[in-house]
């Protein structure tokens, strides 16, 4: 019995070290990159929208508006929300070094954590900036 004992507990203790593992720097490169191309594809939408809220702004829907300096205003704020998401992005791809070669594994790693939260930023602004922006697309109207 005491022998079954120990083989049980090897075997847990085994399975506890093979769960509890650390992503490796590829990993999470690779999720980093994949954000990014997924970012990519939000990009050509935040253009998009730039461009239909431009369409708002010189037509006539918002001077038929009672508050249209309000609008206005409003609408040119979303502009510049979208374009400095868009600059963000840019400025992220330009400061990221995908063949990053550290001294060690856990400095590629830390480098590569370090990344994703700034590439989550992007995402986060890009996705608060594109649902405003789609929802007053949708109130104009504009295809």
């Amino acid at each position: 019995m005491n022998r079954l004992n120990i083989t049980i507990f090897s075997l847990i203790t085994l399975l506890f070290f093979a769960c509890k593992t650390e992503p490796d720097s590829k990993a999470v490169r690779k999720e980093v990159l994949n954000i990014h191309d997924k970012l990519m594809i939000d990009g050509e939408k935040v253009v998009k929208n730039k461009m239909k809220l431009d369409k708002i702004l010189i037509s006539d829907q918002v001077k038929m508006a009672t508050d249209s300096t309000q609008q206005k205003q409003k609408i040119s704020d979303l502009i510049n929300r979208l374009n400095a998401a868009d600059e963000k992005m840019m400025d992220w791809m330009h400061f990221f070094k995908d063949d990053f070669k550290g001294k060690t594994e856990q400095e590629d790693l830390d480098y590569y954590k370090a990344e994703m939260v700034k590439i989550r930023a992007v995402e986060d602004a890009y996705i608060k900036v594109t649902r405003e922006s789609d929802s007053l697309i949708k109130v104009y109207q504009v295809k």
